[in-house]
């Protein structure tokens, strides 16, 4: 049997946020067993915690319901947060994953991880992506570009209004995701700032990994600020960002983002949130 947590990341409440499976002990599970119970689960990522390989505290492996993935912002959170809780990190850590070695901060209810170093891709076609998408393009945003902080990601600057309503053409946004090389799509609208922090309204869409609308996604808010700052959206050297994502008037949650710059590039960037517990358990062995 292995021990099982289950979690809200970036919640204000139980219940809110993106929810997480934590398997701890999973040394012994195959990749196929892996994949077989994240998709059992049906929730967008499950992750599974092994002994590390080089030098880290743990390995942490990452299922969504269709493909693994190298690295993802709420399910490396999450499990730090429940790691955290077993008495298996200290405050500060650092996890094993595909994308490299991350670190982690978990204080109390929040937690914090370092994403990969953030590289920019190419820019895409934006009137064909809006479409897929079903929104209206912003004015005067940055171009439609491929972000990636590990996971290579679409960030696509939307009109608020037509961001709220957007029914997406899943199809189409799996046709271009395939063509252009991004998994997922972060619509995103600026909406203010507040005490020197930019404030955006994000959805994100990522029918390739078998999630058609992700409740809040970390790699992509990591990913989006570090697409606001290398549009110059910074005063300094670091760019402070408030992520408010919901999956169409359904559950959803705030992540905080700060980027690091030199020289005007986005060198560095830290994601973080509330972790909120639902239950424990464990699974039985097949």
């Amino acid at each position: 049997m292995s021990r099982l947590a289950w979690v809200d990341v970036f919640a204000a409440e139980a219940m809110t946020g993106n929810p997480l499976a934590v398997v701890l002990d999973a040394g012994t599970w195959t990749a196929a067993r892996m994949q077989a119970f994240a998709a059992e689960l049906g929730i967008s990522e499950t992750t599974f915690v092994l002994d590390a390989r080089e030098g880290g505290d743990h390995r942490v492996r990452i299922f969504t319901p269709v493909r693994e993935l190298p690295m993802a912002g709420h399910p490396v959170i999450g499990t730090a947060w429940v790691l955290r809780a077993a008495g298996q990190i200290g405050e500060h850590a650092v996890l094993e994953t595909d994308a490299g070695a991350l670190a982690v901060r978990v204080r109390g209810s929040v937690a914090t991880m370092d994403q990969a170093p953030p590289e920019a891709g190419a820019e895409v076609d934006a009137e064909e992506a809006a479409r897929a998408a079903g929104v209206r393009l912003a004015d005067g945003a940055p171009a439609a570009r491929i972000w990636s902080t590990g996971v290579p990601q679409l960030m696509l600057p939307a009109d608020l209004d037509s961001l709220e309503t957007a029914r997406p053409d899943h199809d189409a946004l799996r046709a271009l995701g395939e063509r252009d090389g991004w998994v997922g799509v972060s619509v995103y609208a600026i909406t203010g700032s507040r005490d020197d922090r930019l404030l955006a309204r994000v959805r994100h869409f990522a029918p390739l990994l078998g999630v058609p609308e992700d409740p809040v996604t970390g790699s992509a808010a990591g990913a989006l600020g570090a697409c606001l700052a290398a549009h110059g959206m910074s005063s300094g050297d670091d760019l402070e960002l408030v992520v408010t994502q919901g999956a169409g008037g359904g559950r959803g949650g705030e992540v905080a983002v700060r980027v690091r710059s030199a020289g005007g590039v986005p060198s560095r960037v830290r994601v973080g949130g509330r972790v909120v517990p639902l239950f424990e358990g464990h699974t039985l062995d097949p």
